[in-house]
């Protein structure tokens, strides 16, 4: 106790941190952050406070960043890793053919192994400083697609397993219901359907009162414009907007998708989702890949998200997410890890960058004001998947933002001989998350 008789101020401090004040994210020596009783930030200062008055952690010879934040996951495509490393000679090799053992996958998956696969998937995500994940989350039923007698079973043990672990989740319940265009679900997508938009937000509305018990929060997903009709659409525009929901979907990924968009509607997949009212209300919605998209596509997600995912669009061979163009535009850029074949927003982040030198022949594609690439690669990890999730208390270490931190060993053989002035830069286009050692969140050490 101190002599006033309050408790003893709690601070960390270290070499380094990616601290924000006054508005500005910057790489400071030697911070000394104060975080509360219930892990909220209250002060950043730059000396120490006076002996005996506080209890100061000094965390070492680490540079403390945000924690990240992973705006699109599906948890139990990790159990696939590997499983579509060989090719037959029957075998087109393709988006399409990885689809189907990932259904596979799917379809194999109980209560107890979708909660065991999401717990595996979501200690890989903390180990990797990630610290906030979206789960885009579609097995919802049965193997036949009949109910659980809770029909919530599955997406309550995603919820289980972030709990379990320690990791913040925004699910992000998807709505699926078609294969295509006047195409019935497949059967081995039954499980993902719920026969209508009213016993989807069936399911949703008995989601939101689970939520506000603070556990974790939740979006709309409808899947993709090859998953749900314009109607549908329009009606989950609706409610989203009724109830503030961040809304996520798939949007041209493949060029197929956006042929057979065109088929059906004479537009892109982003004007399908804009005529809905999807793009209302500022940074609402978030549209994950968007690869093949237009200039009319970017003009009009222009206030809103993108999510790149690039591990897993390289490994699909999707193509390359036009970010710069993005940025240019006024878009958020978020990060996901998607199939979670590659765990690391360091190196999402890192690829970000690396895609739009091989697409345009140049360096530095994706730089700030101050020519510099790493804080903006830095914020897609972190503020972009925080604004993309609805969740803009996180993704910065600031005052009345809780304490959600990442620490990256300074003596680690990828980052000891670097200038401290250029860690950051190095880290994020040269590093990875393996020198990774410790993980906040909330104040409390997860790893």
């Amino acid at each position: 106790m101190t002599e006033t008789g309050a408790p003893p101020r709690r601070f960390y401090t270290a070499d380094w941190g990616w601290v924000t004040q006054a508005g500005k994210a910057e790489l400071q020596p030697r911070p000394y952050i104060e975080v509360a009783a219930d892990g909220t930030i209250v002060a950043i200062e730059s000396r120490p406070p006076p002996p005996g008055t506080s209890i100061v952690r000094d965390l070492g010879p680490v540079l403390i960043l945000p924690g990240f934040v992973n705006a699109h996951s599906h948890a139990f495509q990790r159990l696939i890793r590997g499983a579509t490393g060989r090719r037959a000679s029957t075998d087109p090799s393709s988006f399409w053919s990885w689809r189907s053992a990932m259904y596979e996958a799917a379809a194999s998956l109980d209560p107890e192994a979708l909660f065991g696969a999401t717990c595996a998937c979501y200690r890989e995500m903390l180990r990797a400083g990630i610290t906030c994940v979206g789960e885009f989350h579609y097995i919802h039923h049965q193997r036949n697609g009949h109910r659980y007698d809770n029909p919530n079973e599955l997406g309550q043990c995603i919820i289980s397993a972030a709990a379990d672990t320690g990791i913040r989740l925004t699910l992000l319940e998807v709505y699926y219901s078609r294969a295509g265009h006047n195409l019935a679900a497949l059967p081995e997508q039954l499980r993902f359907c719920d026969g209508s938009v009213p016993a989807y937000l069936a399911r949703i509305d008995r989601l939101r009162e689970l939520a506000e018990h603070g556990a974790f929060t939740l979006g709309l997903a409808p899947h993709s414009v090859r998953a749900t009709t314009a109607e549908e659409l329009g009606e989950l525009s609706v409610y989203a907007r009724q109830h503030d929901l961040v809304v996520h979907a798939h949007v041209s990924e493949q060029p197929l998708e956006n042929a057979q968009c065109h088929a059906e509607y004479g537009k892109s997949p982003t004007q399908v989702f804009a005529d809905a009212g999807m793009l209302l209300r500022p940074r609402s919605f978030t549209a994950v890949h968007a690869v093949h998209i237009n200039a009319d596509d970017r003009r009009l997600l222009a206030d809103q998200s993108v999510c790149a995912c690039p591990t897993t669009e390289a490994d699909l061979g999707d193509g390359i997410v036009p970010a710069s163009d993005l940025l240019a535009c006024g878009v958020n850029l978020c990060l996901g890890t998607d199939s979670n074949a590659v765990i690391d927003l360091v190196q999402e982040a890192r690829l970000l960058e690396m895609g739009e030198r091989l697409r345009l022949g140049q360096r530095l594609c994706l730089q700030g004001a101050d020519g510099r690439v790493a804080p903006i690669l830095l914020a897609a990890a972190t503020t972009g998947g925080a604004t993309s999730l609805g969740r803009r208390d996180l993704g910065q270490l600031a005052v009345a933002a809780p304490f959600d931190a990442v620490c990256f060993d300074l003596q680690h053989v990828s980052l000891v001989d670097v200038p401290r002035p250029w860690v950051c830069d190095s880290l994020m286009l040269h590093g990875s998350a393996a020198a990774v050692t410790q993980v906040y969140v909330g104040g409390e050490q997860r790893v």
